[in-house]
């Protein structure tokens, strides 16, 4: 997995100029580019800014798959049975602290965040011998563990926020050549000039806001798989620790 972000924005800037690679390859096929191929960027310099919009998209979804990543591995550690999962099991004060002993340790070896959950709230209990002030941290805990996931995300938002606005101002710059040749526009060749310029910039637009959305619905399912495992993670710390506590 691509670990840095600094090794993920040079990726993406490899992938857009090789996806333009291809794209200005096949528009010189022929004596004039396929409308598709101009659309979608195959037609120098005016598809430069939808390079600028694959290259955001490239990174944005590069971004999903590092923190998508990081979730499956914790959802690893409910496969570990870190926890006894008996019903029928309890926890003193003492077994709760020698719990967290045993947490430790496997920490070391492998850091889960489940596992950090665990051992804040056999310390808690250890310390205060409530298991309602047991829950407050299992709680607050999982709220921070949830929002540093959540900051990382901020950032992706901003990516999906920035590719139609790359593409809105691509649009302002094609109105703008439009209008460079408004004085041309009497004749059949002015016409043509002005409807071309026009169709690139709302070509720009299009591309934009296609990329846009297919990156935002990878934000919406990876921020459900996060939801889900916190709340899982909670759920698991409530049922296999903190009902099983007794002074």
């Amino acid at each position: 997995m691509i670990k840095t972000r600094t090794s993920r924005v040079v990726i993406s800037i490899l992938l857009a100029a090789i996806l333009m690679a291809i794209l200005v390859m096949i528009g010189n096929l022929g004596e004039k580019p396929a409308r598709i191929i101009v659309m979608l960027g195959g037609d120098l310099p005016a598809g430069l800014i939808q390079g600028a919009t694959y290259f955001l998209f490239f990174w944005g979804i590069l971004e999903v798959a590092a923190i998508s990543n990081k979730l499956r591995y914790e959802e690893q550690a409910f496969d570990r049975h870190f926890l006894v999962e008996d019903k029928e099991w309890l926890y003193s004060a003492d077994d709760a602290y020698q719990l967290k002993q045993k947490l430790e340790e496997k920490n070391k070896q492998t850091h889960f965040q489940l596992v950090d959950l665990a051992i804040m709230v056999c310390l808690k209990y250890r310390i205060s011998k409530s298991s309602s002030e047991a829950l407050s941290v299992l709680e607050s805990e999982s709220a921070n563990l949830n929002a540093e996931v959540e900051s990382d995300q901020s950032f992706i938002r901003y990516i999906s926020w920035a590719i139609p606005s790359v593409g809105f101002i691509g649009t302002v710059l094609g109105i703008a050549s439009s209008l460079g040749y408004a004085n041309e526009a009497s004749s059949p060749e002015g016409i043509e000039k002005v409807t071309s310029a026009l169709a690139v910039a709302f070509d720009t637009t299009l591309v934009a806001l296609f990329l846009s959305i297919i990156l935002m619905l990878a934000i919406h399912a990876l921020q459900k798989r996060q939801d889900d495992l916190y709340t899982r993670m909670r759920t698991y710390v409530l049922h296999n620790l903190i009902n099983r506590l007794y002074k």
